[in-house]
């Protein structure tokens, strides 16, 4: 067996294994309790309100979390006054966070491996299959990742589009990046969903807008 069939189906069994899904890559909920010692170290005197915007956790939720890091005494609160309060990290609170900190780098690690694994082995997949021009559509760090990729790909990098609302930029990697109703104007053989957010919204919309009998789609995500 070639190195690269070996390679393609040890992957494709750990993902099997795994049952790999956009779960995954979501960060544990343990973070959520670092990004808030990370923002106390920072601004003690900050409300409840503020943290929920902050991150974009519900009201509930962040009340529910600074109770819990109290209680293990990770944080002390302060009156500033008849107003305001102060969250501040305790020395146990500090050496948690420097622990999480450190979990979060593990994690990011491991995360940015089985995606390299997924789209080195999605490409591989669509040269296989005779695909010669891909589209990407999506802004993210995971379609960053799928440039480098397919660099070393048989294949050509026809283009990259993304929703208008979402497009911050005119240009990446020096392509124009346009908007996804103009898909069909980069003549691709497959559209390659490089970002994690909202597949399923992005596959439907996509699929109105090449012709599935001709434009094959992709994502991270598929089986």
């Amino acid at each position: 067996m070639a190195l690269d069939d070996f390679w393609s189906s040890t992957v494709l069994e750990f993902l099997h294994f795994m049952n790999v899904r956009l779960s995954l890559f979501r960060p544990p909920q343990e973070f959520r309790e670092l990004n808030l010692l990370q923002e106390l170290e920072n601004n003690p005197v900050c409300s409840q309100r503020e943290l929920s915007n902050r991150f974009g956790f519900a009201l509930g939720v962040t009340n529910a979390c600074l109770k819990k890091m109290i209680q293990r005494g990770w944080i002390r609160v302060k009156d500033i006054d008849h107003r305001r309060i102060g969250y501040y990290l305790t020395p146990k609170g500090v050496a948690e966070k420097a622990k999480l900190n450190h979990h979060l780098i593990s994690w990011s690690l491991q995360h940015y491996s089985i995606l390299r694994d997924i789209i080195r082995l999605r490409l591989q997949e669509m040269s296989a299959q005779g695909v010669k021009r891909v589209a990407f559509y999506g802004v993210s760090q995971e379609m960053e990742l799928a440039y480098l990729l397919i660099q070393g790909a048989a294949m050509t990098l026809a283009g990259i589009v993304e929703d208008a609302e979402r497009m911050n930029s005119t240009r990446l990697f020096g392509l124009e990046l346009k908007d996804v109703n103009q898909i069909s104007t980069l003549e691709p053989d497959a559209v390659f969903i490089t970002s994690l957010a909202e597949q399923e919204e992005r596959i439907e919309k996509v699929t109105r807008l090449v012709d599935p009998q001709r434009v094959r789609i992709w994502s991270l995500s598929q089986s």
